[in-house]
């Protein structure tokens, strides 16, 4: 092992990339961490251990299969709108002062578990449509090993297997072990504070500096201690449409006929819906502290909606066991004249949809005031903060649910109607006399949604379309950008065909700036058609006729359609549109089945669909706890062990930092996070790199409560500038971080960016002959690299865009630069954080509260 002198600490992004890759080494060893948390350092043939390139220990951090690990995680994929509801949580606008903000704040989080209770019951009752109606009701009573058995094992075994379904769904959505990695780091602050171990665990929390971010706060990490409750109530409100549907499936008429155990389902599974749309802030006042009085009253609130929840869950179990006993009664008569499924059944569909939409539709609405009362909080255009406004301006919470409901409800479409498909289940069309078929399973709600998917499939291309028109019209400026950052002296220092090609890498590269617009108009359009969609199902709401639907005014009927319309020949035209739409949800009912088998044999593949949740689980449960578990609860905490073992073993140099971290992508918002929770004597220690970083192009965009540019500039000044990021424009997923308004002309290239955030445009400048373009803080790498016209020195083979920034020469310089940095001097900087604090109070001009880290700001 060599000497330590000096560490650097790789972190990798999404889709876990391989210990090799990152350390750009053919062999690693693990050297610490466990399955799941692992760290690795290079090693030769034999197994002895390599330096880095300037003779420091050479790690990488893997977090990768804490998203990616075992076969189960594969299944997460089933999961997406659920982790969508839950991530749109955290993508609301940050909180104002004043009372109104904070009504409004709590209003969206109502509305949103409202839709995520929402969406679990659609799923509980996608999964009860296939299991109960389309396979037990219809398919077994003819299949060859079925219908010798007893209706009421076949029934029965329906609607146990539906229930095991949602709990399943559950497991799947399970997270760490509440209040164990909280009373964890209590224990370790406590014991590095030097507080008796007697009190610490429970009693004992560290002191807090003042932070604009709720990164830096260990109650982010430790998550919700009522996700237990939370869990409860969806698991009771999965399980009571369950016994809804098994209740309806023995009594067809129930609901006429007044029986008693209908009604207490309904009633039931409306209560458990208000209480969870009433439980409350989920991150425990994280953003801000409550009242003692309103502490007090929430602690009552808590423990009361605990006990709720156990009640809850097991009245719905009891509920069940009662449906599955009444299902037991039914005869072998009744069961082969079960071939038109209850009424109740299409009555479930609706009735969640309408909710849905106006659920949505209030989210939309009070989204919308919230960000209208803080308006005046907003950052001047111009100003540092401007460049890291959120998406939509505040909208993007409102937008993401929305998205994620409609591909919950596609999900629940594509499920009935894909395996009612391969049941090769069908009926004729009411009214017809031409003996057209339908497929079974679908009700005039799901009819519907066909038909929208069909539509989307238009906007989509439509705003691809967009998209590409927009970038087309960039694309001289882009190229005369592209050929400037290769021209030296007068000549181009890579062969002119390559200009091309950087520049289609570019103007690709750029889309990700169109990820808000593409959003905004995808959900809106969406919006349309699911308003549109409710008001024609407001009339056969309780009712399966499709006759009795609805019509939209105007041409706002077009979009919103049935599957088959009878003529007044009693033909039955076909709608093509909803045709290709149930077609493209059995696709993707096939493709989502397909992907899940493959991830389950292959960790390979469960790496690429993982992607996803290596940006969604990063945020711990808040509205929906069926969504993955939260990694951030295990990584940060135990990177920042991590450091701090390496500094205690590290000779204390009082000339250079001691340990480098590097995080690439995703891993520099971890990154980001840990040096956030170090404290001052580690953090002057340590210094930071990050590279395809996200920290200015999306997370603050679309986390701005989080990650903002008074979280940036405290951090910065915090490190006393020993923080560099490197960023290529070929880069697809990321971009600048310490730098913004960038400007080339014919006096040269400026911007603004660190460690001036504050002053006017400043000149960007070539410091390297790898064409290296430095703008303060943010390096711009060439890529590919320029090594020289002839192409004898190094090779202009391949466009790395997000990957291997390790292997620009330059990247040996940055680290030399960061760990040259010396530590700030903190009296100096408890002084400047006085006069913030009092500008807050008392501003004096219109750039006082962004000078005065605002936390409402960015």
């Amino acid at each position: 092992m060599p000497d330590e002198q000096w560490v650097e600490l790789r972190v990798h992004g999404v889709s876990g990339t391989p210990a090799g890759s990152m350390l750009d080494r053919p062999y690693v060893c693990q050297v610490g961490g466990d399955d799941e948390s692992r760290y690795f350092r290079s090693v030769d043939a034999s197994g002895d251990e390599l330096e880095g390139h300037d003779g420091q220990v050479l790690e990488a951090y893997h977090w990768g299969r804490l998203t990616s690990g075992s076969k189960v995680k594969a299944l997460w994929l089933i999961l997406l709108p659920f982790g969508m509801v839950n991530g749109a949580h955290f993508m609301l606008p940050p909180i104002g002062a004043g009372r109104v903000p904070r009504v409004l704040h709590a209003a969206c989080d109502a509305l949103l578990r409202l839709v995520g209770v929402l969406l679990t019951s659609m799923f509980a009752f996608a999964a009860g449509l296939v299991l109960i109606d389309l396979i037990g009701s219809r398919w077994a009573p003819d299949a060859r090993f079925l219908k010798s058995l007893e209706p009421s094992v076949v029934l029965g075994a329906a609607v146990v297997l539906t229930a095991l379904v949602v709990v399943v769904i559950a497991f799947l959505g399970r997270g760490y072990r509440p209040g164990r990695l909280k009373a964890l780091w209590n224990r370790v602050e406590a014991r590095r504070a030097g507080v008796p171990a007697a009190t610490s665990a429970e009693t004992y929390e560290p002191p807090k500096e003042r932070s604009v971010t709720p990164l830096a706060q260990e109650s982010f990490y430790s998550g919700d201690n009522r996700t237990p409750t939370l869990r409860d109530l969806h698991l009771a409100a999965g399980l009571l449409v369950v016994a809804a549907m098994g209740i309806w499936v023995a009594h067809p008429f129930a609901w006429e006929r007044d029986m008693t155990s209908i009604q207490l389902v309904v009633c039931a599974w409306v209560v458990v819906v208000a209480v969870v749309t009433l439980l409350g802030d989920p991150e425990k006042g994280t953003r801000d502290r409550l009242p003692s009085g309103e502490a007090t009253w929430r602690e009552v609130w808590k423990q009361t909606t605990a006990v709720l929840g156990v009640i809850a869950l097991l009245g719905s179990v009891g509920l069940l066991v009662a449906a599955v006993a009444d299902v037991g009664g039914v005869s072998r008569v009744e069961w082969t004249m079960l071939r038109d499924r209850p009424e109740a059944f299409d009555f479930i569909a609706n009735w969640l949809l309408l909710i849905g939409v106006a659920a949505l539709l209030a989210l939309f609405v009070v989204n919308l005031l919230l960000v209208l009362v803080q308006r005046s909080h907003r950052p001047e255009k111009g100003s540092p903060g401007h460049y890291f406004t959120p998406y939509a301006g505040g909208m993007a919470a409102a937008l993401f649910t929305a998205i994620g409901t409609f591909i919950g409800v596609g999900f629940s479409a594509a499920v009935a109607t894909g395996i009612s498909s391969a049941l090769n289940l069908s009926q004729p069309v009411e009214g017809a006399s031409d003996g057209a078929q339908v497929t079974v399973g679908t009700t005039p709600m799901l009819d519907r949604v066909a038909y929208a998917w069909g539509l989307n499939v238009v906007i989509l291309v439509a705003i691809m379309v967009g998209v590409v028109l927009w970038r087309m019209r960039r694309r001289r400026r882009t190229g005369e950008r592209v050929t400037a950052m290769y021209t030296d002296g007068g000549s181009l220092l890579v062969p002119s065909r390559w200009v091309s090609r950087v520049r289609f890498a570019v103007q690709k590269a750029r889309v990700k700036n169109a990820v808000g617009a593409i959003c905004l108009s995808f959900a809106c359009a969406g919006m349309v058609l699911a308003v549109v969609l409710a008001i024609e199902l407001v009339p056969c709401v309780n009712s399966r006729d499709p006759n009795t639907c609805g019509h939209a005014p105007g041409w706002l009927d077009a979009l919103s359609q049935p599957k088959y319309v009878v003529g007044a020949d009693g033909v039955a035209k076909s709608n093509v549109v909803a045709l290709f739409g149930a077609w493209l949800l059995i696709a993707a009912a096939g493709w989502l089945l397909l992907q899940s088998r493959k991830a389950v044999a292959q960790e390979g593949k469960r790496r690429g669909l993982n992607v996803v949740w290596d940006v969604l689980a990063f945020w711990p449960h808040a509205v929906h706890p069926f969504s993955p578990r939260a990694y951030s609860k295990r990584c940060v905490e135990d990177l920042r062990q991590r450091i701090r073992w390496h500094l205690e073993r590290l000779p204390k140099d009082g000339n250079h930092r001691d340990l480098v971290l590097c995080g690439h992508s995703q891993g520099s918002l971890i990154s980001f996070a840990t040096m956030m929770l170090l404290d001052d004597e580690e953090r002057d220690r340590v210094a930071l790199v990050t590279f395809g970083s996200q920290l200015r192009v999306i997370f603050p965009r679309a986390f701005p409560a989080y990650v903002s540019f008074a979280a940036i500039n405290q951090l910065y000044r915090e490190l006393n500038g020993a923080w560099i990021n490197l960023y290529r424009t070929t880069d697809e997923l990321a971009g600048p971080v310490l730098s913004w308004s960038h400007q080339i002309d014919a006096e040269g290239a400026r911007s603004h960016h660190f460690p001036e955030p504050f002053g006017g445009e400043q000149d960007d400048e070539y410091t390297s002959p790898y064409r290296t373009r430095r703008c303060g803080a943010d390096w711009r790498l060439a890529d590919p690299i320029a090594y020289d016209p002839g192409l004898q020195d190094g090779p202009v083979a391949e466009i790395y865009g997000h990957s291997w920034y390790a292997r620009n020469p330059d990247w040996h310089v940055c680290l030399e630069t960061v760990r040259a940095t010396p530590p700030p001097d903190r009296e100096a900087m408890a002084a400047e954080a006085e006069i913030a604090a009092w500008a807050e109070v008392a501003p004096t001009d219109a750039g006082a509260r962004t000078r005065a880290h605002d936390p409402v700001v960015g």
